[in-house]
């Protein structure tokens, strides 16, 4: 006779990560793309932003009520908030210098992809700059922390027995399938993509909790755009 119980919870909670992740950021920018073509209007990234953002928090927070477990269990406290906010702004200004001072050079300078992409939203107004920004604080610096971060490393590893090894091996996916996720078009983007992955759950494994990963990736998308425009623009 088939054995029709359902799958354990670490297997289904991996499941939902998952697929979640796909739903949650790759969804929302690929009905982005086809819907607005290469130059969508700057509401439609506010809106990408916001369906991002409440996407994953409502999948959060369901998982976490199945589980009875509690914000703080993803790193939402605010303990110790100013410390940790003044840890993940300090990773920013090495990080600036790293990439525009050797991997975007390598990467082809002003003909990077991404340095066109912030040109393009600069020279489309003030409007299309401040969704690109927008875009870069809700969805990347609050969403994805909440996701890659807050729910990868502190709350699926509570599925499993082993929550040690779980941990350790959460941390490598959450390193490369937000590189992969970022899509990379060359070594250098490679190398920047998977260093902000390995800051970011650095800083989480750090502290355990969100704040610093949300400040460090909030103020690194914004601080790159500014860079972007006084380097190129």
């Amino acid at each position: 006779m088939a054995d029709t119980s359902p799958p354990p919870a670490p297997v289904r909670s991996s499941v939902l990560f998952l697929a979640g992740a796909i739903v949650c950021f790759v969804g929302p920018p690929l009905a982005l793309g086809l819907l607005a073509g290469e130059s969508p209007p700057p509401l439609a990234l506010v809106a990408v932003a916001l369906v991002e953002l409440v996407a994953a928090a409502l999948l959060v927070f369901w998982w976490l009520r199945r589980r009875s477990l509690s914000p703080a269990d993803v790193g939402l406290t605010s303990r110790h908030w100013l410390r940790d906010a003044l840890i993940g702004a300090a990773t920013v200004p090495p990080r600036l210098l790293i990439e525009f001072g050797v991997l975007i050079p390598m990467a082809g300078g002003a003909q990077n992809p991404g340095v066109q992409e912030v040109l393009a939203s600069a020279s489309a107004g003030v409007a299309a700059l401040v969704a690109a920004l927008v875009l870069g604080v809700v969805g990347g610096g609050l969403a994805e922390e909440l996701y890659f971060r807050g729910f990868l490393l502190g709350g699926l590893p509570k599925a499993f027995v082993h929550r040690r090894a779980a941990l350790y091996g959460a941390a490598v996916v959450s390193v490369v399938l937000f590189a992969a996720l970022h899509l990379p078009t060359s070594g250098p983007d490679v190398v920047a993509i998977v260093l902000a992955g390995l800051v970011y759950t650095g800083l989480f494994l750090l502290t355990r909790r969100l704040a610093a990963t949300v400040v460090a990736h909030s103020l690194w998308n914004a601080a790159a755009v500014v860079t972007v425009l006084a380097l190129y623009g």
